[in-house]
């Protein structure tokens, strides 16, 4: 009976796996960098398994660790940026209003139903450098994100609110 049951468990974790391998968050590979503000905020950096120089980069409460219940007045400002020579934008991820745009200038919002549902407060900025992918944002029981691609071996500085780090892209 044991033996019938280790069998089964064994099938199942198998088959849970294969099912698993084509979810997004199989897709993020190894943590490059990460430094953790507080006990739910944190600036991480990883890379994306089988794409040769992009990286997530992600800033907030990445592992849900602010009860949901008492987000109300956790808000956190994360104004930062990553350099590198040759950076581009993928997207952002996880903004605010919970889209995900491509890397192009967002049309000005000239009405209500197209503001932002926070008023716009998470943000791409412009900074005009070339090596750089600069953004505004706030969190409170979410993450915010952006995915950048840069040559693999260079180095990446990454701050955004008061934490930095520094990577090598994979």
């Amino acid at each position: 009976m044991t033996r019938l049951i280790v069998t089964l468990l064994t099938l199942t974790a198998a088959l849970s796996a294969a099912t698993d391998e084509h979810k997004p968050h199989r897709a993020l590979g190894a943590v490059l960098g990460r430094q953790t503000i507080d006990a739910g905020h944190v600036l991480e950096a990883r890379a994306i398994t089988g794409k040769p120089g992009v990286v997530l980069i992600r800033w907030g409460d990445v592992g849900n660790a602010i009860d949901k219940g008492n987000a109300k007045g956790s808000a956190f400002l994360w104004g930062g940026s990553a350099s590198c020579p040759g950076i581009t934008l993928i997207k952002d991820v996880a903004f605010e209003d919970g889209t995900k745009r491509e890397a192009k200038p967002a049309p000005k919002a000239d009405s209500k139903k197209d503001a932002k549902p926070n008023g716009g407060t998470d943000q791409l900025t412009n900074d005009n450098d070339p090596n750089t992918v600069t953004w505004n944002t706030k969190t409170s029981s979410a993450w915010d994100g952006v995915l950048v691609k840069a040559a693999s071996g260079s180095t990446m500085s990454i701050t955004s609110g008061p934490a930095t780090i520094s990577i090598v892209v994979p």
